[in-house]
């Protein structure tokens, strides 16, 4: 009895942890607790190892399948020696899974949980079932020991329940039409979005305050091309690789189409805008493509531009030098120049560029001076195809591009809607048509400052209303603040809200926003408790009920459903401030250009 209630335990664990892995898939969430972006959850589900080649499949699937049909069999007490080795195979199978991810340092912590669930269901019905091989014996006899040793606990042993498969089927079945639903939903907002920005290719509205930005050195193609593209890129880079084969393959099939290309390496050795070094080698790249550019010219850069993707941007000294052979450079006087402090200033130069006209990740493109939005479908060879045929068509007009600023400006305006349910459930401070929204770390200097720029604007007279909502899970890295600290400050928050309503809630968050520091729970709740009125004992208490632990937990799903990475996220509208912090920015001047947007619809132009 024991083995048949942990193997039915085993797999009901199994079955809710690829559930909720597959309700990421089909993007009902953007990610799962413990799983944010380039955590192991999500190297696994987006590497390799996430999906069947080919058809696109996600194990999850395939998972929740398996596990769903073994549940069903274990319940109807259908359990076989037939079905002990498709759980034996199962079996092998999530061993395999563990052994990648080990390997693979990407730890998945709800696959673990599946396959765990797996390897106890899988103990369990060996347990049950190992003792019921036949013996040789008459039919009456055979009959008669069939019934007596059917399982531990005196069943018969079925040969193979049809349930089992049906259930696999029948689930499959259902996945595929609802990843069909999802994915005509997805193509469908693209589509919208694709056809508003090539109504803007085609129209072309000339900014020439930007024009200089997308000047560049190295052209592939006619420099007086009907269709010029831009194309800021980092040689390391895997979709800029997608990007540049798929620019060459349409390039090659017309006569009027130029590729320009303008280094971004992530990579804070040339790029000092660069937020982090994600490509070491990238720097190196891109001085290599530079100084081929000026031995060999176009046609020397075009030959190290695609010799760099061919290799995705790594190489060492002795591949380099194989390379230069092989490419016909002379090695001296190539690693002279490619080394020289000339090189480094131009893909300086190029990188400025880039970060002044709004880039925040590559690949950028620009066709006759207009970004081409690549999120609305740019991996498509015929989408990017019919937008080079709509820019050939609309007379090669001079079309550029707009500054850093107004493109921050534009990616707010034309942004989705990211408003969650959990806002409405939000007290709200101020009055106004305008609704902001925070999601912020008490301890976090940014989020401090966010709410500080709302208040000021709210004393300049603007009608607006904002709610703060928790995010204490960032990643400490070097700042002051801690997560356990700000948890609990976050906790108190909602204890003075449970216990004193709308009012105590602000008033414990305006005590919060102004005290940080090692700080231990009780003197959060008394510090809490004295601003807000309320018994310290009451308010220490509420802290750890479950119902704050659940508001925590849905502020975290809506916080990454709206935005995943970064602190503070700020919503202005139900559409997501793209990075008001970065340098040159005029924060406040920024955000108050936003909301005067919002309230003045439509408004014909953003930010100076």
């Amino acid at each position: 009895m024991v083995a048949r209630v942990l193997g039915l335990l085993g797999l009901l664990t199994s079955v809710v942890a690829t559930l909720m892995l597959t309700l990421v898939a089909l993007k009902f969430f953007p990610t799962l607790p413990g799983c944010g972006p380039e955590s192991g959850c999500d190297k696994v589900t987006s590497g390799i190892w996430g999906s069947i080649p080919w058809i696109g499949w996600p194990v999850s699937f395939i998972g929740l399948c398996y596990f769903t049909s073994m549940l069903v069999i274990w319940l109807r007490g259908g359990l076989s020696r037939y079905y002990l080795w498709i759980m034996r195979l199962g079996m092998l199978c999530s061993v395999g899974f563990v052994v990648i991810m080990i390997s693979e340092q990407a730890l998945c912590k709800w696959c673990l949980v599946s396959h765990v669930g797996n390897l106890v269901a899988w103990s369990c019905a060996e347990f049950l079932l190992w003792g019921t091989r036949e013996p040789r014996l008459p039919g009456a006899l055979r009959n008669h020991w069939l019934i007596r040793r059917g399982g531990r606990d005196g069943e018969v042993v079925r040969t193979g329940d049809p349930v089992g498969g049906l259930t696999f089927v029948a689930l499959t079945l259902v996945l595929v039409v609802a990843l069909a639903v999802q994915n005509s939903r997805e193509r469908a907002r693209n589509a919208e979005g694709l056809l508003a920005n090539q109504s803007e290719i085609a129209a072309g509205t000339t900014d020439q305050a930007a024009i200089s930005r997308l000047k560049a050195r190295n052209v592939i193609g006619p420099e007086d091309a009907a269709v010029q593209v831009v194309l800021f890129t980092d040689y390391q880079c895997p979709d800029c690789k997608k990007t540049e084969k798929l620019l060459a393959t349409i390039q090659g099939e017309r006569e009027d189409m130029s590729i320009a290309i303008k280094h971004y390496p992530y990579c804070t050795e040339c790029n000092d805008r660069a937020f982090r070094t994600a490509h070491p080698n990238a720097c190196w790249a891109a001085r290599a493509a530079e100084a081929a550019g000026i031995i060999g010219g176009p046609e020397g850069f075009e030959r190290m531009h695609n010799w760099l993707f061919d290799r995705g941007g790594s190489f060492t000294q002795v591949q380099l030098a194989q390379g230069l052979a092989e490419l016909g450079f002379d090695p001296q006087q190539f690693l002279e120049i490619m080394t020289s402090d000339e090189v480094l200033e131009d893909v300086r130069a190029d990188a400025e560029d880039g970060y002044q006209l709004g880039l925040f990740y590559t690949p950028m493109m620009f066709i006759n001076g207009v970004e081409f939005k690549w999120y609305y479908g740019g991996g498509d060879i015929n989408n990017v195809r019919k937008t080079v045929n709509i820019a050939a068509e609309s007379g090669g007009r001079s079309v550029r591009p707009t500054e850093r600023n107004q493109k921050l400006f534009d990616d707010w305006k034309y942004g989705r809607n990211r408003s969650t349910a959990g806002n409405r459930l939000e007290p709200w401070r101020g009055e106004g048509p305008v609704e902001v929204v925070i999601f912020g770390d008490y301890q976090h200097q940014s989020a401090r400052q966010a709410e500080q720029i709302l208040k000021d604007l709210q004393a300049k007279g603007h009608e607006f209303k904002y709610a703060w909502r928790h995010a204490p899970w960032e990643s400490r890295g070097e700042s002051p603040w801690l997560v356990v600290d700000s948890k609990n400050l976050a906790r108190g928050v909602e204890a003075a809200r449970e216990l004193g309503g709308e009012e105590a809630r602000w008033r414990a968050h305006d005590w919060a926003i102004t005290n940080g520091g090692r700080m231990s729970q009780e003197d959060i709740a008394k510090g809490i408790a004295q601003a807000a009125g309320l018994p310290a004992a009451e308010v220490f208490a509420t802290m750890s009920s479950p119902k704050i632990k659940n508001k925590l937990q849905r502020d975290e799903q809506d916080k990454k459903r709206t935005w995943r990475s970064h602190n503070p996220v700020i919503l202005i509208d139900q559409r997501h401030v793209p990075r008001w912090k970065d340098p040159g920015i005029d924060s406040q001047g920024f955000i108050e250009a936003l909301i005067l947007s919002a309230s003045e619809e439509p408004m014909s132009s953003g930010p100076g």
